[in-house]
């Protein structure tokens, strides 16, 4: 008998429509193929169709003037009301750059100003038609990486999708910190001014200048002309017909720049803003060369560039300039100088290379310690002894014979050693190439080489040493001791945008990319900073960082994009319940599994994952100054007991504070609230005064099973029985870790107690525990350890909100 299939859970916004179109897509090349048609041959002659369509639509038209007008009709000019999830590749940058691309494969025809009503091609005709490249596009890279016959055929397919219909991918604010710190830094600046002639602060000049002019222009025509309509018959004809022709027919009049105009504008001198201008610009192709919408087709020419040179003209394209593009860019020109010996250049580039490798380090040192309240870092670049085969990893303990196997010299990027946490963290500071970008299977399994399998088995060798002998041996044969760690993590950052390729561990794993048991958790520099900044409390950290690294979840859930899988958690999502009998480990009485427990754990439907980050998004253009609306932080919902306990920890750091934490962030609302119901009724009858009033709960996954005590004690009551009670609770219980928190009735926490560890069994204590004056283990096993599911819930909207 066949398994039922899987169902498949849609999580966010669009998700269904989405798959609503592309079945409609692919149910439309079905019925327009033949039998034997090849989907690859079918989809070139569909974009070439398209194309085609697009240059009648555009010819007749002066290219500047019909680019400026399309981008001043699509925008988006304000971000107030932009919203992901409902995003249309119709509006897309994407498909305003085929548009640009297009009229560069049409030789850029140019008209003579007139002042006259010259018309322009329709916008939505246009982009529309662009779109319909655009989809095309990326549905042939998919159909290109499932026909090539590369392991990684499939996944190089979907980046190559990715990138070409994905623009934008970085906050502007976060992107320009990166740039300021790395690109704007005196030997990186040094560096890129040799070999290109200009610097990070000439570039942003050039932009603010050139988009100053723009604005200036068209904003200033179109606040005349509003002013003027109020008025009545214009004083002046001749400058209203100048601003309706500025703002309807000849664009150019405000989307254009020269380089005089912005050096005078900018401060800087007219070679150094024609530079910048001219390296970020696209001019009209070599006659006998590629149409360049074919080589947007193949990935070759995945955008126009910033703007569009025509002799003194450069045109300003939607993303000019952008933060986000911009060290791609540079890296891009400081590569090719290096190929083309420009500039010295080929010796310029390992300065910059070495400086990114530093940068990017200490960066992610900073972001993470800032994630763990302020916490430094155990160590930073420490070399160590490691076992050449990984199998000889419990032959370098402290007390072993190191001699008896085959080791080498290995160097660990960062260690954070925190309440028991140890966090093993790899960075990688070198780009994906254009290449794999482009969908070369073979050369996106090499950059993965050096990337992500590196960074993942340096970090693995690290975890496996810590978790079988508790310390490693440094290169000078000090035994650097690490026993303090009970729970660990490996995480790989990439300086990069990894895009799908960070949510797509199951692939990794099963193509040998990700060869060890525990998937590290991937996260790109611009990702990380992100979840710093919005991350409340390190307990809601490391709880996600425990899910992030689960293997269900890789298998699970399909999607593009970490942060929509951040906001997941934060919404209260991005759970899957464990396997029954990895629970019933930590379960010290024999509980047999139920068919139906078994049966639901394997009936737990796929998730693919949608667009989630839409409050977020609103957050970060409010604080950029993009939107007009005020928006409330992204937060994850905690009941105010966890909340109170998770403030009062991170203020004094007691033990358990960071790990027991997580426990508690990990329950399920309902969990949660029904400790804290249980908690307010042991504070009312404690009111009474004279005794100690208690209760004791207990929960399990895969990180261990913990006890919870939470004792409240009048000012007259007694508490020193509360150590013993909770030792012997814990080893009653068997629990991995116990917490016990001190109330008074006012609900004020005095006090905590903590033991990180499992207690050694012995003979004697176990019938010392067994005459103690304690409920049975049958009775306090009645119930199973409290859910960490919730429902999702959605976050405050854009204007602040709550959504129910």
């Amino acid at each position: 008998m066949n398994p039922a299939p899987q169902r498949l859970d849609f999580v966010g916004s669009n998700v269904a429509n989405n798959l609503n179109k592309a079945v409609a897509y692919y149910q439309h090349m079905a019925e327009n193929m033949t039998a034997d048609e090849d989907p690859r041959v079918f989809m070139r002659e569909a974009i070439s169709a398209a194309r085609t369509s697009l240059e009648k639509c555009l010819r007749g038209y002066d290219s500047f003037d019909a680019l400026a007008f399309i981008r001043l009709a699509a925008g988006p000019w304000d971000f107030t009301d932009l919203r992901e999830s409902e995003s249309q590749i119709e509006s897309s940058q994407a498909a305003q750059d085929v548009v640009a691309l297009t009229l560069l494969g049409m030789g850029l025809p140019r008209q003579p100003l007139t002042g006259k009503n010259s018309g322009q091609p329709n916008p939505a005709e246009a982009l529309g038609l662009a779109a319909n490249i655009v989809t095309a596009a990326r549905t042939l890279a998919l159909f290109r990486g499932q026909r090539a016959n590369q392991p990684l055929g499939a996944l190089a397919g979907e980046f190559m999708g990715y990138e070409l219909s994905v623009r934008g991918r970085q906050y502007e604010s976060i992107a320009k910190e990166v740039n300021t710190e790395l690109l704007g830094h005196p030997a990186v600046s040094s560096v890129i001014n040799s070999v290109l002639g200009f610097t990070l602060d000439d570039i942003r000049a050039v932009r603010e200048a050139s988009t100053a002019l723009m604005n200036e222009r068209l904003f200033g025509a179109r606040d005349r002309l509003g002013e003027a309509s109020k008025a009545g018959p214009p004083a002046d004809a001749e400058s209203f017909r100048h601003d309706i022709n500025l703002m309807m027919n000849e664009c150019r009049l405000f989307g254009a720049v020269s380089p005089t105009d912005v050096a005078e504008r900018s401060g800087v001198a007219e070679s150094t803003a024609r530079a910048v201008l001219d390296f970020f610009s696209t001019s009209r192709s070599a006659e006998n060369d590629v149409n360049p919408v074919m080589r947007f087709v193949d990935g070759e020419l995945p955008t126009p560039g910033g703007c569009i040179a025509d002799e003194d003209e450069y045109l300003l394209l939607n993303g000019f300039l952008s933060e986000d593009e911009l060290r791609r860019n540079l890296e891009r020109g400081l590569i090719a100088a290096a190929a083309e010996k420009k500039n010295n250049a080929a010796k310029m580039w390992p300065k910059y290379d070495k400086r990114r490798a530093v940068y990017s380090e200490s960066k992610s040192a900073n972001l993470i310690g800032k994630l763990l309240q302020g916490a430094k870092p155990h160590w930073e670049g420490q070399k160590y002894i490691g076992p050449v085969d990984t199998k000889d990893t419990n032959s370098l303990g402290r007390d072993s014979d190191r001699t008896a196997v085959m080791t080498d010299k290995f160097e660990s990027d960062i260690l954070f050693l925190v309440d028991g946490v140890a966090l093993c963290v790899e960075v990688k500071a070198a780009s994906i190439t254009e290449k794999s970008r482009g969908g070369n299977a073979q050369r996106l399994a090499k950059d993965l080489q050096k990337t992500l399998k590196e960074g993942n088995e340096q970090a693995n060798r690290l975890t496996r040493l810590i978790s079988t002998n508790g310390g490693v041996w440094s290169v000078e044969g000090e035994w650097i001791d690490l026993s303090s760690a009970s729970e660990i993590h490996s995480i790989v950052v990439m300086l990069d945008d990894m895009g799908p390729l960070s949510l797509s561990m199951n692939v990794l794993a099963d193509k040998g990319i990700i060869e060890s048991d525990e998937v590290p958790w991937i996260v790109s520099m611009h990702d990380l900073i992100v979840i710093s900044q919005t991350v409340d409390h390190s307990a809601q950290f490391l709880e996600y960082l425990r899910r992030r690294r689960g293997r269900r979840l890789a298998t699970m859930v399909n999607g593009v994009d970490e942060l929509d899988m951040f906001m997941w958690f934060l919404t209260g999502g991005m759970y899957f319940d464990p396997e029954p009998h990895e629970i019933a480990k930590h379960i010290p009485v024999e509980s047999p599994i139920k068919a139906s427990e078994l049966r639901r754990y394997e009936e737990q439907p796929r998730v693919r994952l949608g667009t989630l980050t839409d409050p977020l998004d609103a957050w970060f253009y409010w604080q950029e100054g993009l939107s007009k609306s005020q928006v409330v932080k992204p937060a994850r919902q905690e009941q105010p007991w966890v909340e109170q306990y998770l403030s009062a920890s991170e203020a004094t750091h007691p033990r358990g504070w960071l790990r027991f934490g997580a426990d508690l962030v990990g329950l399920s609302e309902s969990a949660q609230g029904s400790i804290g119901k249980n908690l307010k009724a042991v504070r009312r009858t404690a009111r009474g005064g004279g005794i100690e009033r208690s209760l004791t709960t207990h929960g399990a996954s895969s990180f261990g099973s913990w006890l919870l005590t939470m004792s409240v004690a009048p000012k007259d009551a007694s508490t020193d029985h509360l150590a013993e009670y909770m030792d012997a609770k814990q080893y009653q219980t068997h629990s991995d870790r116990a917490m016990l928190l001190l109330y008074q009735p006012d609900g004020s926490l005095i006090g905590t107690r903590y033991r990180g560890r499992p207690q050694e069994r012995t003979t004697d204590r176990d019938h010392a525990v067994e005459i103690a004056p304690l409920r049975g283990l049958k009775m306090t096993f009645t119930k199973l350890p409290p859910s960490a599911r919730r429902s999702t819930v959605r976050l405050r909207g854009a204007r602040g909100k709550k959504k129910r």
